[in-house]
């Protein structure tokens, strides 16, 4: 898929249709629709900055070939700002939000290692396991 396949449906997923988000974007139609027929290199920087800031993706991913939002600070609302400060202040909550969401980190579990055949007595050992119950098992593990 062309990066100006994935921008056309990357902004027809977010829109009602592409002469829509020219209008909200301030670009004439006809430019928005060249894009995705002639290609985004033969477009204006200023037009494909102006998409990108628009939509809040990053420039330079684009020029890759992904589309890769971003987070502009400035373009938080008074309530954006505020949970994020609410968050940040209840760390002890933090792991109940991020899971709410879908954007826990991966949890390790400290555990004691359990068997050691070496004969050799070292002090017990802590390790850290990934928390395994939220992969399935296959075919192999059973």
């Amino acid at each position: 898929m062309t990066i100006e396949q994935k921008l056309q449906d990357y902004i027809l997923d977010k829109y009602k249709s592409v002469m829509q988000f020219a209008k909200l974007v301030d670009l004439p139609y006809t430019t928005v629709k060249g894009i995705f027929s002639r290609g985004i290199w033969g477009t204006s920087i200023q037009n494909v900055t102006k998409i990108c800031n628009f939509l809040s993706i990053d420039i330079n991913a684009l020029v890759n070939g992904e589309i890769k939002e971003q987070i502009h600070i400035d373009k938080l609302s008074d309530h954006e700002k505020k949970v994020i400060l609410a968050y940040r202040n209840k760390v002890e909550m933090q792991p109940a939000v991020d899971r709410l969401l879908g954007v826990e980190d991966e949890v390790l579990i400290p555990t004691v290692k359990a068997a050691r055949s070496d004969g050799n007595n070292q002090p017990i050992e802590i390790v850290n396991l990934a928390n395994l119950s939220k992969f399935e098992p296959d075919d192999t593990d059973l």
